[in-house]
């Protein structure tokens, strides 16, 4: 039969008994390597070996069909603004990290509790609140070879401030012990830093300073008195040893030295201090030469006080012309024995003397010079004295009445400035007292 003789009426070929078989059979999956096949209407592709599959876009075909559409050279339109997206990426990026950088270096780092507590010793001083300063120490000053007198508000009354102050960013915030650094400054002048030791009872408790003081020994000047921004306090008499006239304590600060000192030329350097060790010195001091020297020019008289001086070191050399001796010691002529007189081979001497009288007939012409921790009398012109002596020789019993006539010695005189602005002569040796005066009367014998 043919093909036309097996269509029904309706034009379609009658299904067969096995097709109506296999359409009640369900079909097991078709499994290619291990893996299941594609599902109904989906394309069975195998990797790129699988051809298309009927009704499905060949994703290479398409591939192939754009790449030659757009055959040939990039336009440079397109490059030009790659190039601009490029640029605008890169400055966006610096300018993030510049935003970063900024805000790290412009936000204020928050102080730790020890510079606080540093800070807060200093600014006490600054206002001169001792209490409140001494209250942050843990403990008080060495005052046994060091004076406290200079502990108090109206010495603190320089202008300086606190440039900065800094500890370790590794310092572990739960110990009993800290370092701080601290830096102070005369306002447009030298600044100096310190390293601050604190301590605590515990991890939480309050920070303390530990010794913040200031120590500080002066050498010898020719004034009786140290000056220190502008309060005066007289010298205590040394001991044996003189290297050093006093030692004082001091708080943080700037400080100046015999600024407010009559009489005398003194520096108006400001200096700022921190705690430790100092010595305050004049340029040719070697005695207080260190480390921590703090050297200050030569005193010199000013020129009313020069005009002063000379004035008290007559009134010392009349003083002398009135005592009624041969030779008083520290006073600067004097005679061990006098010729008879017309017998050149016979003296008066010791007892033989019986009345002594001294007349100055010329002021010597004197200036007053600072000679090594001294103010030393120096004759312009030396004056000239008039010995007159009665005497009777015990030998011969000869009996008469005398005079010669004595130079005034140069050099053997000084002047002390007092803390009231005034003056003391004292002979070489004397400053301290008589007990150290030359009382050899070969030592001061002129005639």
């Amino acid at each position: 039969m043919d093909a036309e003789g097996q269509r029904g009426p309706s034009g379609a070929a009658p299904e067969s008994a096995a097709g109506d078989e296999a359409a009640s059979v369900e079909v097991a999956p078709h499994v290619r390597g291990g893996e299941a096949a594609p599902a109904d209407g989906a394309p069975d592709v195998a990797g790129d070996e699988a051809g298309p599959v009927e009704g499905a876009l060949d994703v290479r075909s398409a591939v192939r069909v754009v790449e030659q559409a757009n055959a040939g050279p990039v336009p440079a339109g397109a490059v030009r603004r790659r190039s601009r997206w490029g640029r605008i990426a890169w400055y966006a990026v610096a300018g993030a990290v510049i935003v970063l950088l900024t805000t790290l270096l412009v936000w204020p780092r928050q102080p730790t509790d020890a510079e606080r507590q540093v800070r807060a010793f200093l600014t006490a001083v600054q206002r001169g609140d001792v209490a409140a300063a001494q209250r942050l120490v843990d403990d008080r000053p060495d005052t046994r070879m060091s004076s406290p007198s200079f502990l108090r508000s109206d010495v603190l009354r320089q202008r300086w401030r606190v440039t900065s102050v800094r500890s370790d960013d590794d310092a572990d915030e739960r110990s009993y012990s800290a370092e701080v650094d601290a830096t102070i400054a005369v306002p447009g002048g030298p600044s100096v830093t310190h390293r601050f030791d604190l301590v605590r009872e515990s991890g939480d408790g309050a920070w303390r300073l530990r010794d913040p003081y200031v120590y500080l020994t002066f050498g010898t000047f020719p004034v009786s008195y140290v000056a220190i921004n502008g309060h005066r306090e007289k010298l205590p008499r040394p001991g044996e040893n003189t290297t050093y006239g006093a030692r004082y304590v001091l708080f943080p600060g700037v400080y100046r030295f015999f600024s407010s000192a009559p009489a005398v030329t003194h520096s108006t350097r400001a200096y700022p201090l921190m705690p430790g060790q100092y010595a305050v010195r004049q340029d040719d001091d070697a005695s207080a030469a260190g480390p921590n020297a703090l050297t200050l020019p030569r005193m010199r008289l000013t020129g009313s006080a020069q005009r002063k001086a000379q004035q008290a070191v007559y009134d010392y050399l009349d003083d002398c012309v009135r005592r009624a001796k041969l030779v008083t010691p520290g006073c600067p002529f004097g005679a061990e024995s006098v010729p008879e007189p017309g017998r050149p081979d016979r003296i008066f001497y010791g007892r033989e003397i019986k009345s002594t009288r001294w007349k100055l007939q010329r002021h010597p012409e004197v200036t007053i010079e600072p000679v090594g921790n001294e103010f030393q009398v120096v004759d312009r012109r030396p004056g000239t004295l008039k010995l007159t002596v009665t005497g009777t020789d015990e030998d011969t019993g000869f009996h008469a009445t005398t005079s010669m006539s004595c130079p005034t010695p140069d050099g053997v005189l000084r002047v002390d400035v007092t803390d009231s602005g005034g003056f003391r002569v004292y002979p070489e040796g004397g400053r301290y007292g008589a007990d150290r005066v030359d009382r050899s009367p070969i030592r001061w014998q002129t005639c």
